[in-house]
Order: structure tokens, then C-alpha cells, then sequence
């Protein structure tokens, strides 16, 4: 199974993934990449932090080749029915 790199890009900044995770293919990359944003997301909701829309994630496999930016937007956008639901249970 390859293994896909998350590198965290904020701006200029890029913070590297050295470790990496063993995945299947592209959809199971797009799917950890989702998740794994949308929990950022929430807990800096819950922190009382500012979405991180302008966050995204420069994924990388074994040979360093770009095969994905996910931009924390697309998590954020998926987040608003989750969190309008929540508010109403309250």
C-alpha cells in the first residue's frame, strides 16, 4: 500500500508530514484529508478560534510528486449543516 505525506500549508508556511499514512489510493487520500481537516476545523471552533479556510493540505506520495492540495474551505463548506444541526439540539 502506498504511503501519502499531509503536509500542512498555512501561508508561506509549510509544516512537513514526515511520518506519513498507508493508504489505498486517491479517494481513501481525499477521505483523510476531509476528515482530518474537518477535526482541525472543530476544534478550533470549539477553542473559539477562526475557521482555517485559508489552510490547506499539499499531499505527497513516496516519490515526492504533488498529488493533491486540499484546501481546508472544502472541509469548512461540508461543516455548516453539521453545525446548524448542533445548534438546534441545544
Amino acid at each position: 500500500m502506498p504511503r501519502y505525506f499531509f503536509h500542512y500549508r498555512d501561508g508561506d508556511r509549510l509544516s512537513e508530514d514526515y511520518e506519513g499514512e498507508l493508504l489505498p489510493g486517491i479517494a481513501a487520500v481525499e477521505e483523510t484529508a476531509m476528515a482530518s481537516a474537518k477535526e482541525i476545523i472543530a476544534e478550533g471552533l470549539l477553542g473559539g478560534n477562526p475557521v482555517l479556510t485559508g489552510y490547506s493540505y499539499e499531499i505527497r506520495d513516496e516519490a515526492r510528486n504533488l498529488v493533491l492540495v486540499f484546501p481546508f474551505s472544502e472541509a469548512a463548506g461540508s461543516l455548516a449543516p453539521a453545525v446548524r444541526r448542533s445548534r438546534h439540539r441545544r
